[in-house]
């Protein structure tokens, strides 16, 4: 998509391109978010910006001129310290057209970990909010954002692509009821939020499952009222470990929930147990696999799990994209009719008196978006020359 001199970019590092080591460090709070789009915002290159941070991306949308790509790398490297020349590594960049395509399949769930899972779309909403109310979006971002997640509705509907949606949080549960084969005691830190609830919710559905969350001042009481879990203070967390055959964590929060130091202290009774770590930066401390038949599952070994479940959803991936094509045609006329507008009245001057909107408008349902740039082009030059 061109606009003059500017372009739409996303830069892009995700589960495709590094692992949850470099992730982690990406993974932005809400107060380094709006320092971080300040930043850009500021800088002369870049007129409109958002990011979106979740498990497995952090993306930067962004228009701007050319010098605006080493502006974002700088500041991502900066806030992440990560090195500057090893940041790139990880980076997919995405520009013009392959930007919009990106961002929607994004939205649709396509380029997930877990093809069609449909937590994405609240996240990019949420992002899209946030910057929004920061004052760094404007017509454009809307415009693409907008579009982008009115098409994936559009997809969970048409397709198959979410009809048997398996989240992260899914496959983490299914994970968890085979290491029980048969009884089962889960303990979840974390069970407000959107991966832990669904968790809950899912490993109630099972038979021989008991199930323990843990909340912070009780507040989960009455979220999981007559629902069967066992509600415990999240301070009480290591009591309930000795009995636990499996601990699924799944917070937002910059530190540990499960250290090895405390976890070692806590535990009587040897057995196998399983650590589930849904989070990013990680919940559950890697050194905990040092204690006696205790294994962990961290997000990227998500990744194994999802293979199959994305293997099943090809058929609908397709019928996805085409969806995205046609929407993002529509999309690429209106962005070129609006940036006419202001050109409108100089050029119905230059041109004959049957010249109209209404044509403007039949041109616009009749070609390409590409054709019908073009036309665009050549109207406003005569309207500049009039």
């Amino acid at each position: 998509m061109y606009r003059g001199e500017n372009f739409m970019y996303c830069i892009s590092i995700s589960h495709k391109t590094s692992d949850v080591t470099v992730r982690k460090k990406l993974a932005f709070s809400d107060e380094q978010k709006k320092a971080f789009l300040d930043r850009l915002f500021c800088s002369e290159s870049i007129s409109e910006c958002l990011v979106l941070c979740t498990c497995n991306r952090t993306e930067v949308y962004f228009c701007g001129d050319k010098g605006s790509v080493k502006t974002v790398e700088t500041v991502l490297s900066d806030f992440s310290q990560i090195d500057f020349d090893e940041l790139k590594k990880y980076i997919y960049l995405f520009y013009g057209d392959k930007a919009l395509l990106h961002l929607f399949r994004v939205a649709g769930g396509i380029e997930s970990m877990v093809i069609g899972e449909d937590e994405i779309l609240g996240q990019l909403k949420r992002a899209y909010a946030f910057a929004k109310e920061n004052g760094t979006v404007a017509y454009e971002l809307n415009m693409c954002v907008q579009a982008a997640v009115a098409c994936a509705k559009k997809i969970k509907t048409e397709t198959a692509l979410s009809k048997t949606s398996v989240s992260v949080a899914t496959l983490a549960t299914n994970e968890a009821v085979r290491f029980g084969n048969g009884s089962l005691n889960v303990l979840v830190i974390g069970a407000t939020g959107k991966a832990g609830s669904t968790v809950v919710k899912n490993l109630l559905s099972h038979r021989d499952v008991t199930v323990t969350v843990t909340s912070r001042k009780h507040k989960a009481e009455s979220v999981f009222e007559n629902t069967g879990a066992r509600v415990i203070d999240y301070d009480s967390r290591y009591s309930a470990f000795d009995t636990a055959d499996c601990i699924i964590s799944a917070t937002s929060g910059p530190h540990y929930t499960v250290t090895y130091y405390d976890l070692k202290s806590n535990i009587k009774t040897e057995k196998e147990r399983l650590f589930i770590d849904l989070a990013v930066p990680p919940d559950i401390d890697e050194n905990v696999e040092k204690i006696t038949g205790a294994r962990l599952v961290n997000i990227d070994c998500i990744k194994q799990l999802a293979r199959e479940n994305n293997a099943l959803k090809l058929d609908s991936v397709e019928s996805a994209k085409e969806i995205i094509s046609d929407e993002i045609e529509t999309l690429k006329k209106d962005l070129a009719f609006h940036e006419f507008l202001p050109c409108m009245e100089s050029v119905k001057n230059a041109m004959p008196s049957d010249f109209s909107e209404k044509f403007i408008y039949k041109l616009k349902s009749d070609v390409s978006s590409e054709e019908f740039s073009r036309i665009l082009e050549i109207y406003r030059k005569c309207g500049e020359n009039n």
